[in-house]
């Protein structure tokens, strides 16, 4: 039964229980509580992986783990510390590069916070002698930021955003960061062709949670396009 499924499974980006179902009884005579009690074991043998709820998919790859430094560290909490009403998440550029076909160095501090307090954040951080940009567009981006340099970036946290907690700060999941190299101006310089290489990327190196990446995406408005970066195939 196991050769069944993981033949089934190989070469799908994910499956359900209930594609499954029709291909292994064309074969064998078993109950859907059955080939589950396979698929259980099978990721316990890290043969098989969770995509997520009731999704599955060939063997496990590995998770997002955010880059987390001590000046990562050190700005969350004095962040935290003068501004301790507000939300706050924080990223390091040098995730973006890995993901980037064309790897460029990004030596960026990226700072979210709720949309009203942007502006006291960027303020405090100048007073402070950090390099920050507040909410850069598009423009201000090519012409004035140099990402090898190190920056901070201040934008606003979108509500509902995934997010998550490593060494006791707030930061961004592999789910946000893929959507919003999608939507925000300062990623414009990802947003061509170079979208297409890092959704592959993402997907040969690490878990997707795609329902959770999709939710997301449709607060910001690219859900459509996510799904297309998903079920891209290059010609």
């Amino acid at each position: 039964m196991s050769e069944i499924i993981l033949n089934f499974a190989e070469g799908r980006k994910s499956f359900t229980l209930g594609d499954l179902s029709e291909f292994v009884r064309n074969r064998e005579s078993i109950s859907d509580s059955g080939i589950l009690w396979h698929i259980k074991r099978l990721i316990k043998e890290n043969k098989l992986s969770r995509l997520a709820r009731g999704v599955y998919g060939e063997a496990t790859k590995g998770e997002f783990i955010p880059t987390v430094s001590e000046k990562l560290v050190e700005v969350y909490e004095n962040i935290v510390n003068e501004f301790p009403l507000i939300d706050v998440c924080v990223y390091s550029g040098i995730d973006i590069s890995s993901l980037q076909h064309h790897i460029s160095s990004n030596n960026a501090i990226y700072i979210e916070v709720t949309k009203e307090a942007t502006e006291a954040v960027f303020h405090w951080l100048i007073d402070n002698g950090f390099n920050a940009y507040h909410r850069p567009t598009e423009i201000l981006m090519s012409e004035y930021v140099n990402l090898a340099e190190e920056c901070t970036i201040v934008k606003s946290l979108v509500t509902e955003s995934p997010l998550m907690k490593v060494d006791g700060i707030q930061t961004a999941t592999l789910e946000k960061l893929l959507v919003d190299i999608n939507t925000d101006a300062d990623f414009y310089y990802l947003q061509g062709g170079e979208t297409f290489y890092i959704m592959e990327q993402a997907q040969s190196l690490y878990q997707i949670n795609q329902p959770k990446m999709l939710r997301y995406a449709s607060r910001r408005g690219v859900r459509q396009k996510m799904l297309d970066l998903l079920n891209y195939k290059e010609p």
